[in-house]
């Protein structure tokens, strides 16, 4: 009876005339309808809400309550918040969805000394004592959390959101009972998480003592929860279309989806038939799903231009809502301060790491002025750290300032992580990593990972952070590698293979006051030993030996460096911008050289008997960098050198130049060669390029590069050559089981090499 009255009223006053209505019809009471916007869950495609939003404001129409669910929760929170339509769509188009709805941070705010561990695993799996357990959802969400927190933060102190600019009120699933959870209380930003959390995509959120996820499983539609807040009339959008048809469950996850929501789909019309006007978007969007964030700007005017039809509708609603006394609700979202005064810096939540080591990895200070932009970079560096599963903030308002409330949820001490590849030069394996924190002393990091494949790579490595504020870590670590090692003639031909097994233990330290950059020192020492695979003739100490008489040559040394590391990549894998750097100077003693004979030629290891090396010295300088040009253009840059105060190096110490990765520290990279293919002392190279993003996730990188021995005055050529000039195009892509690259290379009086890699495999 209340629909049938206010439409009838409706279009007695559209269609009467103004003088016939002003006199037939009687004076409208002071107390106006109470308007109630209701927006639907529907993933990607709630961004039609915002193109509906941008009709609504134009018709003139501000609501009085706002009800959403899922992401039609975050778009009407905004909008209760007080931001309009048009500020909504940019906020929507700013943003890198990829990067919000993972697990990820830009690499340049994870700690330095964890930077060569993250984002290069398919599975992470957490592990306590020594139980491995799965977690509760894929994505905990740390960048979706800090956008909401940065996009709210007006009413991070309103624990009531019947107290918002618009009263709001958002939807979620209580995990244990099935029941609907109507949240019109609390800090907003869970709130908003709660009920976006997708079960088994992202974890749910404890809020009240309940475990809640994604709304939409039990009212994707929120139409009587806008009634129960006390609407008279009630506008409808819906993106979300309950079950999908049957061609499209094709895969194990498809019917697992499909099954969590027969209790939202089954309610479904029911509440758009409580309604008063309905607008039901989800025709228009056949061809998109859920997931298509990158058709943003389309999804948004898809729902303008479905809006547009109602437009004549909503004005005639405008006009009507306006002949009150009463006038409709006006929002005001206020003054967003960009800068705040920090009064207290509160800090809860974490039972393993200090708060005096928190404080320090803030870096920021009470009774100071700050961004909120600081703010929310110190707490990505926080989350950084690998210590945590989620860090957020509110800014409580004080008498004079703001407090800082930091929340923790502190991780697991151990992290499984494996991950597969497989690459045209190193053929198929498998890493996998186990990580341990605060074993035996608490501040501490254990590292074992291993690549299992045609070449082997071991790394164990136990990491202490020292001082009062954990400002230096010591580490003690011991690696192995076993790789193939070609011989060539200057002529390019290959005469012999020897495998290279290699031990190598390090004691070191390292500063950690910086995410971007590390200085160091560390001693090792390093036992070689190659075995020869394929025979053929070789020179050693002046002497042609055939590598078949021999069962063994052994390479010992001792090394004491000094580094400086730089990196603020973007990303791991195909970075847009930022640099890689490294400087390192070494000086070896103890090199000692020594072979052991097959027994029928026991004379050839008398006769070559052990040979000591003379000290020397090694200075390395690498830089890879990415320098955006436009927003799907980067400069690819690299140069770097190596020299060495001595031409006289046992087998494998020199610079090994060759292959698309690099499998050994002193490896350089050099496309269009094989891997190995090249051996130098004294080297220099420089390289220049530009990566194009295609599209989303799919890149082209054209290089070349040019390696020089002449210009240090090396006492090895590059067979025969003191140049070598490269040329290299690469086309990958980013998917979620890592990274899918093809590339060709050349180089003059060369074949053309080709490359291929699938999988999470990063130069060693």
């Amino acid at each position: 009876m209340r629909h049938y009255l206010l439409l009838l009223l409706l279009l007695l006053y559209t269609f009467v005339p103004a003088q016939v209505g002003a006199q037939a019809l009687p004076e409208r009471p002071a107390k106006r309808p109470k308007i109630g916007l209701v927006l639907s869950g529907g993933g990607a495609k709630g961004m039609a809400h915002i193109g509906f939003l941008k009709v609504l404001e134009e018709a003139g129409i501000r609501p009085d309550y706002v009800t959403g669910t899922s992401m039609g929760s975050l778009v009407g929170a905004l909008y209760a918040l007080g931001y309009s339509a048009s500020e909504i769509e940019q906020i929507a188009l700013e943003q890198d969805w990829e990067m919000l709805l993972s697990n990820q941070v830009p690499l340049s705010q994870i700690a330095f000394e964890e930077k060569e561990y993250y984002s290069r695993y398919l599975l992470e799996l957490p592990v306590n004592g020594t139980r491995i357990s799965f977690p509760s959802g894929l994505i905990e969400g740390q960048a979706l959390n800090n956008l909401l927190i940065r996009l709210t933060r007006g009413a991070h102190s309103t624990q009531d959101f019947r107290k918002l600019p618009i009263p709001f009120a958002c939807v979620a699933t209580d995990m244990v009972t099935g029941q609907k959870v109507v949240l019109q209380q609390g800090f907003l930003p869970e709130a908003l998480r709660a009920s976006m959390a997708i079960p088994t995509v992202f974890t749910p959120i404890k809020l009240d003592g309940r475990l809640l996820v994604d709304g939409g499983l039990v009212q994707n539609f929120p139409v009587q929860e806008a009634i129960d807040m006390g609407a008279d009339f009630v506008i409808g959008v819906n993106v979300g279309g309950g079950l999908e048809p049957e061609q499209n469950l094709k895969t194990m996850l498809d019917v697992l989806v499909q099954a969590t929501f027969f209790t939202s789909a089954s309610n479904l019309e029911s509440e758009k038939k409580k309604t008063d006007l309905l607008i039901d978007v989800l025709p228009y969007l056949e061809g998109y799903k859920t997931s298509s964030f990158t058709d943003t700007e389309k999804i948004i005017e898809i729902g303008e231009s479905v809006a547009r039809q109602y437009e004549d509708s909503l004005r005639s609603l405008a006009t009507y809502f306006n002949s009150f006394r009463e006038p409709m609700h006006e929002p005001d979202l206020g003054t967003l301060q960009d800068s705040v005064l920090l009064n207290q810096i509160l800090i809860s939540g974490s039972k393993t790491t200090p708060k005096r080591i928190l404080r320090r990895r803030l870096r920021l200070r009470e009774n100071e002025p700050t961004t909120v932009s600081t703010i929310e970079n110190r707490i990505e560096v926080l989350y950084g750290t690998g210590h945590f599963n989620k860090v957020s903030y509110a800014l409580v308002p004080a008498d004079s300032g703001y407090h800082l409330q930091v929340n923790l949820e502190d991780g697991a001490l151990g992290a499984l992580k494996t991950a597969v590849y497989y690459d045209s030069e190193n053929r198929a394996g498998a890493t996998v990593n186990l990580t341990r924190r605060n074993l035996l002393w608490q501040g501490s990091r254990f590292v074992a990972e291993v690549d299992l494949g045609q070449n082997i790579r071991s790394d164990v490595n136990y990491l202490k952070y020292m001082g009062y504020r954990y400002h230096l870590a010591a580490k003690l670590g011991s690696q192995y590698y076993k790789t193939d090692l070609p011989l060539f003639n200057d002529n390019g031909n290959k005469i012999a293979i020897l495998q290279r097994n290699s031990n190598t233990a390090t004691l070191g330290w390292q500063t950690t006051t910086n995410n971007t950059w590390t200085l160091g020192q560390q001693m090792e020492y390093k036992l070689s030993r190659l075995y020869p695979q394929v025979a053929g003739q070789m020179n050693i100490d002046t002497l042609t030996v055939d590598i078949n008489h021999l069962e063994q040559l052994k390479v010992r040394n001792w090394s004491l460096s000094t580094f400086f590391r730089h990196n603020n990549l973007d990303r791991q894998v195909y970075p847009t911008r930022g640099w890689r750097t490294e400087a390192l100077g070494s000086y070896f003693f103890g090199n000692r050289f020594s072979v052991r004979a097959r027994p029928e030629h026991a004379e050839l290891e008398e006769s070559m008997g052990s040979k000591h090396y003379d000290a020397y010295f090694r200075v390395a300088l690498h830089a890879n960098g990415f320098v955006p040009l436009r927003k799907n253009l980067s400069l690819l840059l690299r140069q770097g050198l190596v020299m060495y105060t001595n031409n006289d190096l046992p087998i494998g110490e020199e610079s090994l130049v060759g292959g698309y990765t690099s499998m050994l520290p002193n490896m350089v990279e050099f496309r269009a060669a094989e891997p190995f293919a090249y051996s130098a002392d004294n080297l220099l190279y420089a390289g220049l390029g530009v990566q194009v993003a295609l599209r989303r996730k799919l890149y082209l990188q054209l290089n070349s590069t040019l390696m020089d021995t002449g210009l240090l005055h090396g006492y090895r050529t590059l067979r025969g050559k003191t140049t070598r000039l490269g040329y290299s195009a690469t086309l990958g892509y980013l998917t979620p089981f890592g990274p899918v690259t093809a590339g060709i290379a050349h180089e003059d009086k060369s074949d053309w090499r080709g490359f291929i890699s699938l999988g999470f495999r990063l130069p060693w």
